[in-house]
């Protein structure tokens, strides 16, 4: 085997069981990935590399927290683009017309924490409503509970807010909820499970970029509990970047 594994290196073939190789044949030589198959950004909610990867290389803050917005700061100022030391900011050619409507539908993902497959069932739903279907769209994706808490200030990032549902730390109307996909209707109330996640819910949202909820949303202090007291409106929503929801209907319309 040591000389035949030998003999396909010198051919320029990957030797069987080696790098590159498969129990079914010998594949093509191994190279560089693209970023959105080596980060597995296929399935965000799966993503498990830095976070600020994703911000960088869509140019906006998928996060509302200092340090992404800083990491862009820096970029636009010239330092760490060029990644030769100089300082200056790589020349990036010009997208195609399908680049960007990647990209849009990219941040989309990105910020809601979503994969494509529960994108495109959330875009079936909204082409069932008679409103616009991106505004719509959008509405369902802020509806998500994880969304909920992060609008609420319970959670720094949709990753943490991702977490806390996932564990069982939220209950919706005196039930325990663990999917981060729920959608909340009106009049539900949100609260803590015990203490314990009380306690954890307190610390998170001392330190939120912003404690203030959205008007479809009340949070009372003294019962520490949340109200959803209307359904969210697109004009109302504030993301911390400009996106383009034409592109991304028509992204999913090839």
């Amino acid at each position: 085997m040591d000389f035949l594994r030998r003999g396909l290196e010198r051919a320029g073939s990957p030797a069987p069981g080696g790098r590159g190789a498969s129990r079914f044949g010998v594949l093509s030589r191994p190279g560089p990935r693209p970023f959105f198959v080596a980060t597995g950004t296929d399935c965000m909610n799966n993503y498990k590399g830095p976070k600020l990867r994703l911000s960088r290389r869509l140019g906006v803050p998928i996060a509302e927290t200092p340090k992404h917005t800083l990491v862009l700061e820096r970029r636009k100022a010239g330092h760490g683009g060029g990644g030769s030391g100089s300082g200056k900011p790589r020349r990036r050619k010009q997208k195609s017309i399908y680049g960007m409507q990647l990209d849009e539908k990219q941040k989309l993902t990105f910020y809601y924490n979503i994969g494509n497959r529960q994108l495109r069932r959330y875009l079936e739903l909204a082409k069932k409503d008679p409103a616009s279907t991106a505004d719509v769209l959008v509405e369902l994706l802020e509806a998500r509970l994880d969304n909920v808490l992060r609008r609420l200030g319970w959670a720094r990032t949709i990753w943490q807010a991702r977490q806390l549902v996932s564990h069982g730390h939220v209950t919706v109307n005196g039930r325990k909820v663990s999917r981060p996909g729920y959608n909340v209707r009106v009049n539900d109330v949100l609260k803590p499970r015990n203490d314990a996640c009380k306690k954890t819910v307190s610390a998170y949202q001392a330190t939120a970029v912003s404690a203030t909820p959205p008007q479809w949303l009340t949070f009372d202090a003294d019962k520490f509990e949340a109200h959803v007291v209307s359904s969210p409106k697109f004009g109302e929503i504030q993301l911390p970047f400009p996106l383009k929801t034409s592109m991304i209907i028509e992204f999913f319309s090839k």
